[in-house]
């Protein structure tokens, strides 16, 4: 066959001549893969060859290579071998392409790609001399292509065992030392060394501390050198070389000391060189400000980048070695090298001020790009004190020197922002006057006419943020607050400029974070605000786009939490919020931020609501609601973001009803149709989970004589969300709906419970979903808390692939419990299994469920892969055991959550108790004499009952009120399962003394620790 005939056809317009060719060539490689891969190859070789068919050529290997090159791919066909010789040929004219410096880039781009593949299942047995040949044209010819080959083969093919015992680590950094300190090499070729280092380096990331010796070894002294020769590159003269080189080169040395702090121990970066790389690091952080100001060709995008860059970089490397103290005179050079990096370019301002959605973006911390401002953030929020505090003292100078200096100003104003966003205490020795009289000057700035729209944004911010820090500092904090969000309010309804009014919107968020603004405006105010707020989203929210969006419904959030309640409570207001909330949602129903936000707006909207107004709310949006929904049935309400938004409203309504009484009977009549042909018809797995949600409040809260003539079609949607056909995702309420059912209509559906629990545990057996199964074990949950032991005969009278139930369950409802999550689901199932085990019932005793994980033992070193294929063995212990154990756990878990009340009254009762240690020197003789015993060990089961004994004797028992089913409990998890352990413990419950002697000491210690 004819390779350039099959190229040619390969590369067809038409479709039919190319689907052609390309089987052709197929089935040439099916019959002869040596002979095609040959030909391919010479293509590639041949320079007279056109660049598109040689480029085709590389390709066609780069696909062909998979199929036919070795069994080591999982799409080898094993049609036709490539033999020994061709293999041979092809790495050699691979490698030849891609170390020809004067080769096309496409084409050495294509053969590097093809050496990786190879060297995947070749290397280093059937291929030991590939990197012989990239080292030799690394040191003798300073290769960039060689270097930038051998970083591929770093990323996909190198090993921490070829790294280190394979001796490729130790040859590879030998090299690029090499590279790096020979003359001869230039800085092109130094850069890329650097880059091949950083792969090294992340090679070497991957060890421990466990490591063998020699690994440890090599590492010390590979990093020690490391340093000893960046320092040394950074102090070379480089005054012949263009500026964007330059900054190229600094970039990936302080890539690699970055690099090196952060990934490696401490011991690895002393700390005198810390403090040497800092002086230089400061002394390139000013060169290349100068440079970014003055030096360069601004319109050059390429320069800015990679000025940009170097910038992230030093400031990086600046942010790592923060701790250590900084003299005056260097903190100075740093914000004034900061200074100039941080201003706004013209380009940037004209963006910002064309189109706020950019602004709001980066200000909310949702833009994509990042570049050295947020690295200043970073470096700021870093520091701690007297660094914080001195370089606080620094820009509050800088800002008062360079009032009138609006560009600059806005920079300065942005480092304030960043030292302000840091949680240390500012501790200057003046702080009270300084605060005092910067705020003074930010509040003059704020009203100057003179001002620039883009500083005036930046003050709006930071005044917040500058209130909130000084909190304890400023004089007469609750007026400064309400006169600086007033202002800031009328400053934007008096310019109308888009960029100021998203900032007050922002700062908005700011202000509600550290004050609660009903009580420093006092409620009339408040609501002025309010209104002012909602004006401000009137003008923007029509230009406002996606991360703004959400921004807008996080302000309107915080407008709700404000509303007044009592006489003060504005109608108009809230009529606002809730139009506002739905035009928004609906503008950018994709818009996750958007959806959550909108959904918690309406349910405060919803809070404590009268039956009145929940219905003029309803009746408003309720028709927009169903012809959403309607316009969806064409199409089986396959999802929507409109049809998912309008879901999740609905349920909120039917959730958040008035606390009096049922739903009105217009909203089951309008919504019970539409809900349940979602149910009936969809297929979507969100669809379903959004709409048996809804479905189950509607009938929760919904009267049962008004629910009752629907129950057939309420039976229809509940056995096709059981039957195996719904998925499990698409399943994941259904046990919420189950739940619902038995507790609304439990005597109309009697005949038809056993059928329904049924369908329920089958469904929960075959669910793999954690979610799904976390909700049908709801409805076991319901069912034990009622009548533990029905529920074990329930589940012992039928089978299921040929088990019965209750041995398919129990080991399920172990494994669940394990990850479930949310305070009322860990209280119902911990009330449930309480249940079970106070039962003591024989059925229960006998089976055997998942203890501890039993680790592997065997000789053989277990991979990633391997360990997949493998089953995990456990440990079987008795079901009673592994609840107690579970219990423990809990227990365990709970006890180390802090609890704000108990921190509280320990600080009050050690002051007491330093008190009365002053005032009474006896104190501790007499506590010495108390015959209580310090439960610092493990105590044996008859210590522990004695114990409990005494405890139990002494108190009152209370069993007036059982816990039952799925009642609202009162009690803490903690001091459910105290209750429940000191009860089996001085009782002896279900042979508990013999569980407890099974435990391990860490549980017994837990155990005797709480309940002690």
């Amino acid at each position: 066959m004819d390779i350039s005939h099959i190229i040619t056809g390969a590369q067809s317009a038409d479709n039919h001549t190319r689907e052609a060719a390309e089987a052709q060539l197929l089935q040439w490689c099916d019959s002869d893969a040596s002979q095609v891969f040959t030909s391919l190859a010479s293509v590639a070789l041949h320079h007279q060859t056109s660049l598109q068919s040689r480029q085709f050529a590389l390709l066609s290997l780069r696909k062909l290579i998979t199929m036919y090159w070795s069994p080591g791919f999982e799409s080898y066909r094993s049609t036709s071998n490539v033999d020994l010789n061709v293999k041979e040929f092809i790495r050699e004219a691979l490698l030849k392409l891609c170390l020809n410096a004067n080769e096309n880039t496409k084409i050495k781009n294509g053969a590097s790609y093809c050496i990786v593949q190879i060297s995947a299942v070749d290397f280093p047995d059937q291929w030991p001399q590939l990197l012989t040949v990239i080292y030799n044209a690394i040191s003798q010819q300073h290769s960039l292509n060689a270097m930038s080959l051998l970083n591929e083969i770093y990323d996909d093919v190198v090993s921490e065992e070829m790294f280190f015992e394979g001796g490729i680590g130790l040859e590879t950094v030998e090299i690029i030392f090499k590279v790096l300190t020979i003359e001869t090499s230039n800085l092109v070729a130094k850069i890329a060394a650097l880059k091949l280092f950083k792969a090294c380096l992340s090679q070497m990331s991957s060890h421990d501390k466990h490591d063998d010796e020699s690994r440890n070894n090599f590492i010390n002294q590979c990093l020690s050198t490391s340093l000893q020769r960046l320092g040394q590159l950074l102090t070379l003269d480089l005054v012949n070389e263009d500026v964007i080189s330059q900054s190229k080169f600094r970039s990936i040395i302080y890539e690699n000391l970055v690099f090196i702090k952060n990934n490696f121990s401490k011991k690895h970066f002393p700390k005198e060189y810390q403090v040497q790389f800092k002086l230089v690091a400061i002394k390139d952080l000013k060169n290349i400000a100068f440079m970014d100001v003055n030096g360069g060709p601004t319109e050059n995008e390429n320069f800015i980048e990679t000025v940009q860059t170097c910038s992230v970089y030093i400031v990086e490397f600046l942010t790592t070695v923060c701790a250590i103290p900084f003299t005056i005179e260097e903190m100075k050079m740093i914000i004034q090298s900061l200074t100039a990096l941080c201003r706004v370019d013209s380009d940037t301002t004209q963006l910002w001020i064309g189109d706020f959605n950019y602004f709001v973006s980066k200000e909310t911390g949702l833009a994509a790009s990042y570049n050295v401002r947020d690295q200043v953030s970073e470096f700021f929020t870093s520091l701690s004190d007297p660094n914080l505090s001195l370089m606080f003292d620094i820009v509050a100078q800088d800002i008062e020197q360079n009032i009138s200096n609006h560009q600059t100003l806005e920079s300065l104003l942005y480092l304030l922002q960043c030292i302000l966003l840091n949680d240390d205490e500012i501790t200057s020795q003046n702080i009270i006057q300084s605060s005092q009289s910067l705020i003074e000057n930010l509040r003059n700035e704020l009203l100057s006419s003179e001002i620039n729209k883009l500083t005036l944004a930046r003050l709006i911010l930071i005044i917040p943020k500058f209130l909130d820090k000084f909190i304890d500092v400023l004089p007469d904090i609750k007026s400064l607050t309400s006169s600086f969000l007033k202002t800031s309010l009328d400053l934007a309804l008096k310019y109308h400029q888009e960029l100021v009014d998203s900032a007050v919107l922002i700062a908005f968020t700011y202000y509600c974070y550290f004050a609660e603004l009903n009580s420093v405006l006092g409620p009339e105010a408040c609501t002025e605000v309010q209104e002012k707020i909602i004006q401000i989203i009137n003008e923007i929210s029509n230009d406002a786009e996606e991360d703004t969006n959400g921004t807008i419904m996080e302000v309107l959030n915080e407008v709700i939490s404000c509303n007044t309640k009592g006489p003060h409570h504005n109608e108009e207001v809230l009529q606002a919020e809730f139009h506002l909330v739905f035009t928004i949602s609906s503008k950018d129903p994709a818009n996750v931020q958007v959806v959550v936000q909108s959904q918690e707006c309406l349910e405060k909207l919803l809070d404590n609501i009268t039956m009145e107004n929940y219905m003029s709310y309803i009746e408003l949006c309720l028709l927009s609601f169903i012809n959403v929904l309607e316009a969806n049935r064409p199409n089986n309400y396959k999802y929507t973001p409109s049809l998912s938004l309008v879901l999740e409203f609905i349920t909120v309504f039917l959730k958040k009803k008035p606390s009096n009484g049922f739903l009105p009977s217009e909203i089951n009549q309008h919504l019970f149709e539409p809900l349940a042909k979602v149910l009936v018809y969809s297929t979507e797995d969100e669809t379903l989970q959004l709409a048996t949600e809804a479905f189950s409040y509607l009938i929760f809260n919904t009267d049962t004589q008004v629910m009752e003539s629907r129950l057939m079609d309420i039976m229809k949607v509940l056995e096709r969300l059981l039957s195996l056909e719904v998925s499990d995702s698409a399943a994941m309420n259904v046990g919420s709906l189950v739940v619902t059912i038995f507790t609304r209509f439990s005597g109309d559906i009697q005949p038809l419970v056993e059928r329904i629990l049924q369908a329920v545990v089958i469904r929960l057996v075959k669910a793999q979903n954690i979610s799904t199964q976390q909700n049908l074990f709801s409805v076991l949950c319901f069912l034990t808390c009622n009548d533990p032991k029905q529920t074990v005969d329930f589940l012992c009278s039928f089978q299921i692939d040929n088990m019965d139930a209750l041995s398919l369950v129990m080991p399920k409802w172990m494994e669940s419990f394990e990850v479930v999550r949310g305070e009322r689901r860990i209280k119902e199932n911990i009330i449930a299994l309480i249940k079970l085990f106070l039962l003591d019932d024989a059925r229960l005793h006998k089976l055997m469920v998942n203890g501890d994980l039993i680790p592997y033992d065997g000789d053989l070193i277990i991979t990633r892969s391997m360990a997949k294929k493998m089953p995990d063995k456990y440990v079987q212990v008795p079901l009673y055991t592994k609840i107690i154990k579970l219990f423990v756990s809990e227990l365990g878990f709970q006890n180390k959550q802090p609890n704000p009340e108990q921190l509280i009254t320990t600080d009050i009762t050690k002051d007491a108790a330093n008190n009365d240690n002053d005032n009474d020197d006896d104190a501790d003789d007499d506590a010495d004499d108390d015959d209580w015993e310090d439960v610092d060990d493990v105590l044996d089961y008859e210590k522990l009952k004695d114990y409990i004994g005494d405890d139990v004797d002494g108190g009152e028992e209370d069993d007036s009120e059982d816990i039952t089913g799925l009642m609202d409990v009162k009690e803490s998890v903690v001091q459910i399962l105290v209750g429940f352990f000191k009860e089996i413990a001085s009782k002896d419950v279900s042979n508990f003394h013999r569980i407890y002697e099974s435990l391990s000491d860490n549980e017994r210690k837990v155990l005797s620790e709480t309940l002690l």
